[in-house]
């Protein structure tokens, strides 16, 4: 009986690609399990049907060094739990996708013996998996420029290429006649671009529909006809699906997702500083010089700066759909550690 552990957690970023192989990983493993920490993993992952694990995790704090002196006993503790956790599933290969979640099951994995294939979705490599590819039999990345890997492409959730948009145009009453802006950043928002669209919302409907991901942490709520404010939404797919033009941050997944649907997109990445390493910008950056996307950059963010990319962007004409995911490669890559 073949098991392989995913691992990786916190953030939805490091939990949907997980998920995006399980379909092709069926094809070869008789178990899947996950192994992460107290993230969103601990909602994502039973949703999906997978068993999943936690150990104990730390993350490395930039604006408190001090609490950083904990880590080698928290993470030493950690990866004795992995470590049993892999023994205990006889586990034959471990995937991860970065976050210091993963690095118990990866230090925990080394110590063993079994076989680590990591994957970076960002264009510049984070800090745990700089960590982790230490450790690592392979390092698969997302962008062709990626330093220090082999160029795969990012895992990517088959069920985007199958929205509903009816469901969308029903549940939320929009107007056929009108075109469709879909506004999200991210799976906790993003204060910088809800503060600017809720400036321009009642502009924004004399001509378009407009579905507003605001996020769970937003408290705000405009209320007028065309515009909805939605806190989170499960089936990204179906505004996929409906959106003639998308504003978004600069997740790599995302940014895959909605540029394999040939969608118009204005990317407002979140700047490099106390809440980001600058990556959301070199992700958007890669696309833009490819052509796929428009940029917006935050520091350029205003009412008007953002209306007049609206305007200039939305009747583009669309790139093709693509379907052609990186799945298959990234599960044969990882089936030749497998024995």
């Amino acid at each position: 009986m073949t098991t392989i552990a995913l691992t990786g957690g916190g953030t939805a970023g490091h939990i949907l690609p997980c998920l995006a192989l399980v379909p092709e990983l069926k094809k070869h493993f008789d178990n899947i399990i996950h192994i992460g920490g107290d993230g969103m993993e601990k909602e994502l992952i039973p949703k999906a049907g997978l068993p999943l694990f936690s150990t104990k995790t730390i993350k490395f704090d930039r604006s408190n060094m001090l609490s950083n002196l904990k880590i080698p006993f928290v993470l030493s503790a950690a990866t004795k739990e992995a470590k049993d956790i892999l023994q205990k599933e006889k586990v034959s290969v471990v995937f991860g996708k970065g976050g210091y979640a993963m690095l118990p099951t990866i230090l925990g994995a080394h110590k063993l013996g079994i076989p680590i294939i990591i994957h970076e979705s960002d264009f510049n490599m984070g800090l745990a998996n700089k960590f982790a590819s230490l450790y690592a039999d392979l390092v698969l990345t997302s962008f062709p420029e990626t330093k220090g890997g082999v160029y795969v492409g990012n895992p990517i959730r088959q069920n985007i290429f199958n929205g509903n948009k009816t469901k969308i145009v029903n549940s939320f009453h929009l107007q056929p006649t009108k075109k469709t802006i879909l506004i999200f950043g991210g799976s906790s928002g993003a204060k910088a671009i809800n503060n600017v669209v809720f400036q321009i919302a009642k502009q924004l409907t004399e001509k378009y529909n407009v579905l507003h991901l605001v996020g769970k942490q937003e408290k705000r709520r405009l209320f007028m006809r065309g515009y909805t404010t939605i806190p989170y939404y499960d089936n990204i797919e179906d505004l996929y699906a409906t959106a003639d033009l998308i504003i978004m941050r600069g997740g790599a997944n995302s940014l895959q997702e909605a540029t394999m649907l040939g969608k118009r997109i204005i990317c407002i990445p979140l700047p490099k500083g106390k809440h980001s390493r600058g990556d959301q910008v070199d992700n958007a950056l890669s696309y833009y010089n490819r052509g796929a996307i428009e940029l917006l950059l935050q520091e350029n963010l205003t009412p008007e700066t953002l209306l007049e990319k609206i305007e200039s962007t939305i009747n583009q004409k669309e790139h093709p759909i693509n379907k052609d995911t990186p799945n298959g490669e990234i599960v044969k890559r990882i089936m030749d550690f497998v024995n």
